[in-house]
């Protein structure tokens, strides 16, 4: 009867885990759970959950773009500092010209521009994506530095729109990452970009002897990843104190990656689920808080913590590959 019951349980965790949107969906619940259990005087406020939403509203931004690369069996090196460039560009605009529509499109629009270039560089000059992004971490960061004078701006109040929350708990900013997240989702399991996304991660090749301009596909990924970075930017200011400074989203390249693979996303290309780095996000940034509440707050601990459950979740998801790239 045990033998049996064994069985039967190793049975249901076999088609959890063959359903990949429940890889990542099963730790936030069992982290809500121990963040319930280990400190409820502090996680089970509806201000640990406005701040939670804001905290996990730009990584989301930039760990769908990043996705999105991953998808195609590319990898990108670039978001954090996009959204770094993106948000400071954005607060120099509306410095100069108090016009906060104008700084809202120019940082959409740079982040498209940056995207475009990665594309551009992937594409037609046939350099490593890895090499082509890490290239744009250096010097979008360095033209961020260079365009602050290295310099906090702040006063950016036109931001704390998006802070303004439904019944004083859901930030606007993260209904419209949920929006955006929604659009991502039919756009990969309903259009004939999201099935030819798909298809260049599995097999490259095959989609171009398949007739598909496998160039351009890689190149609108590349610039909807930018668009995503940029609309990071843009949010980032309104959930980190209406400020930016040079080093605003340093580090979070390596956030949206771990994002990625936290929410079953195949660093291989070709397979995960189109929300997979949305909760992935969600996964890394109830970690984060959770260790805080606890009273972690040395960023090294919390950066071996992360790094030993990325490790594990990586090798849960390449079980069974015969290789990896």
């Amino acid at each position: 009867m045990r033998r049996g019951s064994t069985e039967y349980l190793m049975k249901i965790l076999s088609e959890i885990y063959g359903r990949e949107i429940l890889r990542p969906i099963l730790p936030i619940f069992l982290l809500i759970i121990i963040g319930s259990i280990m400190v409820p005087e502090k996680f089970l406020t509806l201000t640990n959950v406005k701040i939670l939403l804001m905290q996990l509203t730009p990584l989301a931004a930039i760990a769908t773009g990043e996705m999105l690369v991953i998808l195609t069996g590319g990898v990108d090196l670039s978001p954090g500092s996009a959204q770094g460039f993106t948000a400071m560009l954005a607060a120099l605009i509306y410095i100069l010209t108090k016009n906060f529509s104008l700084a809202v499109l120019a940082a959409l629009a740079m982040g498209l521009v940056i995207g475009a270039i990665n594309g551009v560089l992937v594409t037609k000059l046939k350099i490593f994506s890895f090499v082509a992004t890490l290239a744009g971490l250096a010097i979008w960061r360095a033209v961020d530095l260079f365009i602050s004078g290295g310099k906090l701006i702040y006063g950016l109040t036109p931001w704390d729109i998006f802070t303004y929350s439904i019944a004083d708990v859901i930030p606007l900013g993260f209904l419209v990452i949920v929006i955006v997240e929604i659009a991502v989702y039919i756009m990969l399991q309903y259009s004939i970009l999201g099935r030819y996304i798909y298809a260049m991660g599995s097999n490259e090749e095959a989609l171009r002897l398949s007739g598909v301009r496998a160039d351009l596909v890689k190149f609108m990924v590349f610039t909807i990843a930018g668009l995503m970075y940029g609309l990071g930017g843009v949010l980032i200011i309104g959930m980190s104190g209406l400020a930016v400074d040079p080093w605003t989203a340093r580090g979070n390249e390596l956030s949206a990656i771990a994002s990625c693979v936290l929410g079953g996303i195949l660093l291989t290309g070709g397979e995960g689920h189109p929300l997979g780095a949305f909760f992935g996000a969600a996964l890394l940034t109830l970690i984060s808080n959770i260790l805080i509440l606890l009273g972690y707050t040395e960023y090294y601990i919390q950066q071996i913590i992360t790094g030993v459950i990325l490790i594990g979740a990586a090798t849960a998801l390449s079980r069974g590959l015969r290789y990896v790239k």
